[in-house]
């Protein structure tokens, strides 16, 4: 039976943890890795409404985009939101794993700024402004011609080979090879005590440095030799395919404001905006995007850019005004309405989970 265990490989696969803000409480937040689940609940927030809907469809375990507990708790006082709320979760026994800026930080396509970016449909959208760099290492390999494609594509499935907007990137050369198996050995080719030479390929990836292990166990779970030659470089490409966070941008020619705002409100399907625009600025160049809170990316971005999310203040809207950058905020929740699909996507594969969508609220109403 699949394990909450399950549920959080599944999930770090498409939404790396180590990608997480150094500064936010994802993962198992309240559990045991180790439970078994049947049924798991999808959720944007965890509230009281969203654990009515876990216990009414007998999720085992809560799969959420925002962290419950982000502030260290000092006492367990039931009457507050965030301790009560884990209080009924360890009562009913479920387990909560939150997803949050992993999710945020996740490889193109599959990060929750990619998605904004589609459904506010700016084409060319990339990482602006990163927040951390993905790790590289060169992973090479050797591997006679008879289960090359066998290796390279069981080291594709866990990881390697994607550069940039690539993926199933390789490289491989012919040539001789030579071992002498020793005593206890069990070798495939050749014979004990004696050197064999041989035709093998050499076999040469790309791979996210924290993908290596699993990379590596795939690759010699497909080999044919007792024991693979391999080794590994770290790499030190400069790239921005390498940058990850949550901001996007992208050029585009002639931005009209007010076509854009409306734009916005139909996209994300929100009845009215916040708007500040700079005085006397009508040519906009630059369209950004980004899920939540925006305001800390201001300062990054060019002038000439209509910026597209949730939260700003008043000092916000003042310092925009005056870099050439015009807000649109459309609210926190409208420029995540993304987050649940793409955390239930990612779990449909898990063999025995049934995954059951939360309906997605946003705390604010428009009247």
């Amino acid at each position: 039976m699949p394990s909450v265990r399950s549920l959080h490989a599944a999930l770090d696969v498409r939404f790396p943890f180590s990608r997480a803000e150094s500064w936010d409480k994802t993962g198992l937040l309240v559990g045991d890795f180790d439970a078994p689940v049947q049924r798991a609940l999808i959720t944007y927030e965890v509230t009281g409404a969203a654990l009515d809907a876990a216990q009414k469809h007998g999720c085992q375990a809560v799969v959420a985009y925002h962290p419950l507990i982000f502030r260290p708790l000092e006492k367990l006082d039931f009457s507050d939101r965030t301790a009560g709320l884990c209080a009924r979760l360890i009562r009913e026994n479920r387990h909560l794993i939150c997803v949050h800026t992993a999710l945020d930080g996740a490889p193109a396509p599959h990060a929750l700024g990619d998605a904004l970016a589609r459904q506010l449909g700016i084409e060319n959208a990339r990482v602006h402004h990163a927040s951390g760099a993905q790790k590289l290492v060169q992973i090479v390999y050797f591997s006679p011609p008879e289960c090359l494609e066998q290796t390279r594509e069981a080291a594709w499935e866990a990881g390697a080979g994607a550069i940039g907007r690539y993926d199933e990137a390789s490289f491989s050369s012919q040539g001789s090879g030579t071992f002498r198996p020793q005593s206890g050995a069990q070798p495939k080719v050749g014979t004990i005590g004696q050197r064999e030479q041989t035709v093998e390929m050499r076999v040469e990836l790309v791979a996210p440095e924290d993908k290596f292990p699993a990379i590596l166990r795939a690759i010699e779970a497909a080999h044919v030799y007792e024991e693979v030659a391999y080794s590994v470089l770290p790499l030190l490409n400069a790239s921005d395919n390498q940058g990850y966070g949550p901001l996007r941008l992208a050029p585009v020619a002639r931005a009209d404001l007010n076509e854009w705002i409306e734009h916005a409100k139909t996209r994300l399907n929100v009845p009215s905006v916040r708007v500040a625009a700079p005085d006397n600025l009508s040519d906009y160049s630059f369209v950004a995007c980004s899920p939540g809170s925006g305001a800390s990316f201001i300062s990054s971005l060019p002038r000439g850019t209509i910026f597209v999310s949730g939260d700003f203040k008043h000092h916000d809207a003042l310092l925009a005004k005056s870099r050439g950058v015009a807000l649109i905020d459309v609210t926190h929740a409208a420029t995540e309405t993304a987050s649940v699909e793409m955390m239930a996507r990612a779990l449909e594969g898990v063999q025995g989970i049934e995954v059951v969508r939360d309906e997605m609220r946003n705390p604010f109403d428009w009247v």
